[in-house]
């Protein structure tokens, strides 16, 4: 096994962070804009472009497997639905390989060298990779065709087509999730919309909402600010949406690079959360509210080698709690793992709830030291002038 170039792991994390940066791995190439795949045990990323590294969570940061079997640079990756054996996914301009990780790891002990099972080959600029759960057919994303590969003989044409819709949104689709518990289907877009359509039968896989994640971050940072300031982490201030030296309003698009199922029971027993990655943070959204509970900005965390981000993949670890956020950096060469407290960060930006209000008898008059004394004198003798002038004005009337 070949180590990457420069590997340098970070344990300086304490419990209770927001987020921490479990380790950062410099490579010779970029991998901005690829499918990156995060499960709870493991993340799988394009190194030097055709190699593709696995890092096991639950083993040292310093332990990673390198696959090689690609000629070309390495374009998306994906894991299996199922967690043994697991499979691993990736495709690039030359071929679409599936590896087993128990096998790979086998052949490394014992000193020789992995390789994965060939797929297709020549296939286009593959965009998206999607393991079917069973883990027997590949949804390969080619340009505009969708290509499904067996990974064994399965007769996947006696299947039939459910829905099909020509135009689910104007701006290219980047992430797909279903939630089976609310039974939606929630698709993320290029210009940071997010579409929910309902998979509950009779439906007919109508649009529930439609939500503008850029409008919502800013009434939830407005929010914050008002019941809640100066409690930004690391000293940071809410985000601003004007340029520093016009100081007129600018577009910030946040592209859904990713969703992901988020375990939220301190939140709520019934919420249904999701972790949505974009470029410049990770976002906690309320499937049952369609509002967002939290936000975490990259640029807020200095502590983080990467402030923008190119490319996403969310997990939650086995058994919920915290959140495994792969990303690759937008302008270099840099691939960090990062891992999120959801718990903390919902802590961090909680809007106090108002007491109830109070109200109490006054048991005697009031002193003739307070303060009030003298206001209520003077009341009274506003109220004795003002009747005495109206008894003088009757008796006028009268005459």
């Amino acid at each position: 096994m070949e180590e990457p170039q420069e590997v340098s792991s970070r344990k300086d994390g304490r419990a209770g962070d927001i987020v921490v940066e479990k380790f950062l791995v410099d490579s010779m190439k970029p991998a901005s804009h690829v499918q990156l795949a995060c499960s709870g045990q493991s993340c799988a990323f394009p190194l030097d472009g055709n190699e593709l590294c696995i890092w096991d969570t639950e083993e040292p940061p310093h332990q990673l497997m390198i696959l090689k079997g690609h000629r070309q640079p390495i374009t998306a990756v994906t894991f299996g639905s199922r967690e043994s054996p697991l499979l691993v996914c990736s495709a690039s301009l030359d071929c679409v390989l599936v590896w087993s990780l128990d096998e790979c790891r086998q052949e490394e002990l014992q000193g020789r060298l992995p390789r994965g099972t060939v797929l297709g080959t020549l296939l286009g600029r593959v965009l998206c990779l999607r393991l079917s759960p069973d883990d027997r057919v590949v949804a390969v994303c080619a340009g505009s065709r969708v290509l499904m590969l067996d990974l064994e003989v399965w007769d996947h044409r006696m299947g039939s087509l459910i829905y099909s819709s020509s135009v689910l949104t104007a701006a290219p689709l980047l992430s797909l999730l279903v939630d089976p518990r609310s039974q939606q289907l929630v698709a993320g877009c290029t210009d940071g919309q997010l579409w929910i359509f309902s998979l509950v039968e009779g439906h007919h896989y109508r649009c529930v909402t439609h939500v503008d994640l850029r409008k919502k971050r800013e009434s939830f940072s407005t929010r914050r600010a008002e019941s809640k300031p100066g409690t930004w982490p690391e000293g940071g201030q809410p985000p601003s949406t004007k340029a520093p030296e016009t100081g007129e309003e600018t577009e910030v698009a946040l592209p859904v690079l990713s969703l992901a199922a988020c375990g939220c029971a301190f939140l709520s027993e019934t919420a249904r959360c999701l972790w949505i990655g974009s470029s410049t943070g990770l976002l906690i959204f309320n499937l049952s509210s369609f509002e967002l509970e939290a936000v975490l900005h990259y640029k807020d965390f200095q502590s983080l080698s990467i402030q923008v981000a190119g490319s996403c993949a969310v997990a939650s670890r086995t058994g919920g709690g915290e959140a495994l956020c792969l990303l690759t950096s937008m302008f270099g060469n840099e691939t960090a793992l990062v891992e999120a407290d959801p718990a903390a960060l919902l802590r961090s930006q909680q809007r106090p709830h108002p007491g109830p209000d109070l109200s109490v008898l006054p048991s005697s008059c009031v002193l003739p030291t307070s303060p009030l004394y003298l206001g209520l004198k003077e009341k009274r003798t506003k109220q004795a002038t003002q009747k005495q002038s109206e008894t003088e004005i009757l008796a006028v009337v009268s005459l």
